[in-house]
């Protein structure tokens, strides 16, 4: 996935130099507004993901690539099977993957604001947690990669899945978030904290609100819906297989 094939390592690179130029581009025009941790990841409101996310996925869906890459070994070999430790095999690499191209993109954005622009980037009181999040939205489109690739059986297929989870998804969750179901949904973590009186940590009904409300986070919960579709998919192809 990552020694083998030199994809994935341009793949990288291009990503670091997206990146770089997006977080140049934001620092250029005073940051649109966006947050400092957004600036390190050089997520421009143009695009629908920051680049490393868009990275992440492209990598992880270069996992399948070799296995479907010579379809005319299929017959003498019988096919890529769907095995589920497979699967996780291919899920740990692709996280620890997204996880160093995402320190990588943030290194490389820092040390170019901090050369070209001075001390501008402003980190949140809540960093720790921002990045947490940033974190988990780079493995989540990583995953997406791996999984669609699996289920549709082409690089290019996964690729465009983690697009679509930004741009079809997540405007649906988004006209699903003004609803009233949507908001007792968003407000479940405080009734949780009522009903259940004991010491909760500090702000953890806010953060649970934040991460677990459609309201907040479409992109996060289209994401996670996706995963889950695409899951249910790999797995129903493998006991199909499998059956055969």
């Amino acid at each position: 996935m990552t020694t083998g094939p030199r994809v994935p390592r341009l793949v990288a690179a291009l990503t670091v130099l997206a990146s770089v130029a997006g977080a140049a581009l934001l620092a250029h025009t005073g940051g649109n507004g966006a947050s400092g941790v957004r600036m390190l990841t050089g997520w421009h409101p143009s695009l629908p993901l920051p680049p490393v996310a868009i990275g992440a996925g492209f990598i992880g869906a270069h996992a399948f690539a070799q296995e479907f890459r010579f379809p005319s070994l299929a017959a003498a070999f019988g096919g890529v099977p769907r095995r589920f430790g497979l699967l996780v095999a291919k899920l740990v690499v692709a996280t620890a993957v997204a996880l160093a191209l995402l320190v990588a993109v943030m290194f490389a954005d820092a040390s170019a604001l901090l050369v070209g622009y001075g001390d501008i980037v402003d980190l949140p009181a809540n960093w720790a947690t921002s990045m947490t999040g940033w974190a988990l939205l780079t493995i989540g489109c990583a995953w997406t990669g791996v999984l669609a690739a699996g289920v549709f059986r082409h690089a290019s297929l996964g690729l465009a899945a983690v697009l679509t989870v930004p741009v079809a998804v997540s405007p649906l969750l988004g006209e699903f978030a003004t609803t009233g179901a949507a908001r007792r949904i968003a407000e479940l973590p405080l009734r949780m904290q009522e009903v259940f009186p004991m010491p909760w940590p500090s702000g953890a009904a806010r953060l649970l609100s934040t991460d677990l409300g459609p309201a907040a986070q479409p992109v996060g919960q289209a994401l996670v819906l996706s995963l889950l579709a695409l899951l249910a998919a790999y797995l129903l192809t493998a006991a199909k297989s499998r059956a055969r």
